[in-house]
């Protein structure tokens, strides 16, 4: 794994959006993976913008949805699907049915993604318990694609998006999918997330922290910015 280091909240955006860019140029057909959060919202205002002044083109690239809640309809306002649709697909016209989402279950998921030829790009957050998408503390390396409990730290996290009525379980692209990708970066920003990063940099691969799984991957990158990556 590698990373790279950015001043300021502002590059590190523009860095992991230039990627995203760089990738649909030299593949326009590019199956990707986006996460939600405040993390991304940088990226896709970049992307948005990029998109109107006709720097990048969506029409041909595929858009497979990283983690979403059990149980929920897509009209619903927690949904993450939902959040992505506004925060980016919905600004940049991305194309109806090229949006690929947990419908079918988990194992309807996969045969997806391997129809399409695999993952590209996939981007990543970093959750405050290690966690990459739903894939929570023990869960396996070679994880596949699946329903999953939600830690409590990931409930607390999400609480402050949604309030206190966060469900209880979701589903997930698996550690052992997300490793298959030809491509990830890993997106960290902030002081807050100073601690879980240094862990995920400096402590043994271990199912503990999901998010050292990235350490055994040479196509893996952290891209962080110095606020998060101060003295590591």
């Amino acid at each position: 794994m590698r990373t790279r280091v950015y001043p300021d909240y502002q590059e590190l955006c523009a860095a992991v959006a230039g990627e995203i860019k760089t990738q649909l140029q030299n593949k326009a057909d590019s199956v990707l993976v986006f996460p939600t959060g405040n993390t991304p919202l940088g990226v896709f205002k970049k992307l948005v913008e990029a998109h109107h002044a006709g720097e990048v083109d969506f029409a041909r690239a595929h858009i497979v949805v990283l983690d979403e809640y059990e149980g929920l309809a897509p009209h619903d306002p927690r949904s993450l699907i939902g959040w992505l649709q506004r925060a980016l697909l919905t600004p940049i016209n991305f194309p109806i049915g090229r949006t690929h989402d947990f419908t079918g279950g988990p194992e309807a998921c996969e045969h997806r993604i391997k129809s399409l030829g695999g993952l590209d790009l996939v981007i990543l957050g970093l959750g405050p318990n290690g966690h990459l998408g739903f894939n929570e503390p023990g869960s396996s390396f070679d994880s596949r694609t699946r329903i999953v409990d939600l830690a409590p730290e990931s409930r607390a996290s999400n609480a402050a998006y949604w309030g206190q009525d966060v469900p209880r379980q979701g589903q997930t692209l698996g550690l052992g999918t997300l490793a298959e990708a030809r491509s990830i970066i890993l997106m960290v920003s902030g002081h807050a997330k100073h601690g879980i990063l240094q862990k995920t940099l400096h402590n043994p691969p271990s199912p503990a922290f999901p998010s050292t799984m990235l350490r055994r991957l040479n196509h893996a990158t952290v891209f962080a910015d110095q606020a998060a990556m101060a003295d590591i």
